[in-house]
């Protein structure tokens, strides 16, 4: 049996964040949209859901200048990134999280760094393994699908999207599979925002590498490239395929599951060095994590990876990360092996001893005489290389995990896709991972894909209702106004405390001193002053600590 509906005006695949997002931003500006996810319950899998839920711009605050982001942009993707979707994400990312916080996101702010002060409350646990439940994004998806509702749109779970309706080159519906059915939706846009192909195995094999099972799935699960597939199909363009956003984790991912998708073993196998089964380095750790997962995921499936490091490597960047693998990973059932010397450390990880023990002392030599781009495997020194010379020498068996993919249908600023001559497909709009020109390149740069998805997902929805005269698109640099009250404006005691905490705690000293003079004059004499000095400077101490107590709770909790 096959149905067919016109009753809506924005047909959106995919019910992640960027999913969402479109369909509760076109509800609001009038248009009937439809979110057709292939997922069941009111949980149903997606990255975004199972992320930790970090708005981000290269790790950047996204309320920076717009002209700062975009010049970051530009020099971490090496100008490989498409100028105008640069220019878009900077002008949007600060503008996404203030709608954000119109539909009832909290934030606070995870850690010091600058990339961790969006993140979706309550955050995820310090503690290794998945930990996405009742979290902030989940709490958040749940709440973005009923407000997609109450706006008089629809969530049309269990259906899947297995074709595009193309009329005279235009997108004009959606074939699909629902409840035992196809059926097809008509509408004069249809937005793709599906996810990545990681979880596809003829798509990873096509675009990124022959060997699918060498990389470890530690997302959801759910990105099959459907969009894409369909996108291509009516003649869009692909842009940056070959890349994908992962982490390096400890290959006891294949049989445990508290070690993925955290802790993430990158700080430690970027500081250190990878060896294969030889003993010897195989690639470049000196760039990032993400290129080390993008690098280790070329080799077959089965090759044996160690990271090999030192103590001083595991007290220090081993517990610098978000959810550092010291001590989570030994905590969580981990492997981490430890010896005396580098030849017992090579019996224990199968290696030869020589080799290994040539290999580290090489590395060594070349961090003193700063020769490492001239070893047999150049090492960049993006990120600071550690030697390893003091034992106990250390080891982690280690293989690459998979996110998302980074690459993918091609847009423009405006969120249309792109056909093979740049032109936009009439009615055809995608946004997140499915789409490319952003994120990967030469170094595999990671920009977000949180901060990606949702921007792009709210200029895609205001695109549709622009295109269909219910409202005028704004301009990039727009703004939705921000909630009449953020941050410590919401908790006018705190507010005031940290504003005027430090005056009060002068007063209070200064109070306490004469008090103490006018007190204790007639008994102690010139004595009182100097008990009134030490008594105001004791008091004056400590209203100044409660008071930056305060302002260090608030300053992680409340990002802004």
């Amino acid at each position: 049996m096959n149905n067919h509906t016109n009753n809506h005006d924005l047909i959106i695949v995919g019910g992640g964040l960027a999913g969402l997002t479109a369909g509760v931003r076109a509800a609001e500006l009038g248009l009937r949209p439809i979110v057709l996810e292939q997922g069941d319950g009111v949980d149903y899998p997606c990255n975004s859901r199972q992320s930790g839920g970090i708005l981000h711009i290269g790790f950047h605050d996204p309320f920076r200048p717009a002209q700062e982001l975009v010049d970051l942009m530009t020099r971490l993707t090496d100008g490989e990134a498409r100028p105008e979707l640069v220019g878009a994400l900077a002008n949007n990312g600060a503008r996404l999280i203030s709608w954000l916080q119109q539909k009832g996101a909290r934030f606070m702010r995870f850690n010091q760094q600058e990339g961790y002060r969006w993140c979706m409350a309550p955050p995820r646990a310090l503690r290794a393994g998945s930990d996405w439940k009742d979290r902030g994004p989940d709490q958040f998806l749940r709440s973005l699908a009923q407000q997609l509702v109450d706006l008089g749109g629809t969530l049309q779970l269990r259906t899947r999207v297995t074709g595009l309706h193309v009329e005279n080159g235009a997108c004009i519906g959606v074939k699909a599979e629902s409840e035992g059915q196809d059926i097809s939706w008509f509408a004069s846009h249809c937005l793709l925002a599906d996810g990545g192909f990681q979880s596809n195995q003829a798509l990873f094999e096509e675009h990124i590498g022959p060997n699918f099972d060498a990389a470890f799935q530690r997302g959801a699960r759910t990105g099959l490239g459907a969009g894409m597939k369909m996108a291509v199909a009516a003649g869009a363009a692909l842009v940056g395929t070959n890349r994908f956003y992962g982490h390096v984790l400890c290959r006891d991912a294949l049989h445990n599951d508290q070690v993925w998708p955290y802790p993430e073993v990158d700080a430690i196998a970027t500081s250190g060095l990878v060896i294969d089964g030889t003993g010897l380095r195989i690639v470049d750790e000196g760039r990032t994590g993400v290129y080390l997962a993008n690098a280790l995921a070329g080799f077959p499936a089965g090759t044996s990876f160690h990271a090999i490091f030192d103590q001083a490597i595991w007290d220090g960047p081993g517990t610098s990360a978000r959810i550092p693998a010291n001590p989570l990973l030994e905590r969580a059932g981990g492997t981490v092996l430890r010896a005396g010397t580098l030849e017992a450390l090579a019996e224990m990880i199968g290696a030869p001893a020589a080799a290994l023990r040539e290999t580290v002392d090489g590395y060594n030599a070349a961090i003193e005489s700063g020769s490492l781009d001239r070893l047999a495997v150049p090492r960049s020194q993006k990120i600071t290389p550690h030697k390893i010379a003091q034992g106990p020498f250390m080891a982690i068996p280690i293989l690459p995990g998979i996110t998302y993919t980074m690459g993918g249908i091609a847009i423009d600023a405006q969120a249309q896709v792109l056909d093979t001559t740049g032109k936009p497909i009439p009615g055809l709009l995608a946004a997140g991972a499915t789409t490319g020109g952003l994120e990967g390149g030469r170094d595999a740069v990671y920009i977000g894909g949180l901060i990606k998805a949702g921007a792009f997902a709210l200029v895609a929805a205001e695109r549709a209702a622009s295109l269909q005269n219910k409202t005028p698109a704004p301009t990039p640099s727009a703004a939705i106004p921000a909630p009449a009250k953020q941050g410590l404006a919401r908790f006018p005691i705190l507010n005031a405390t940290l504003r005027y905490g430090k005056p009060v705690a002068a007063a209070l000293g200064l109070l306490i001193a004469v008090l103490t003079i006018l007190i204790a004059w007639p008994s102690l004499g010139l004595l009182a002053i100097v008990a009134a000095a030490a008594f105001g400077a004791v008091a004056t101490i400590a209203v100044l600590a409660f008071v930056e107590l305060i302002q260090m709770i608030t300053e992680l909790l409340i990002s802004n």
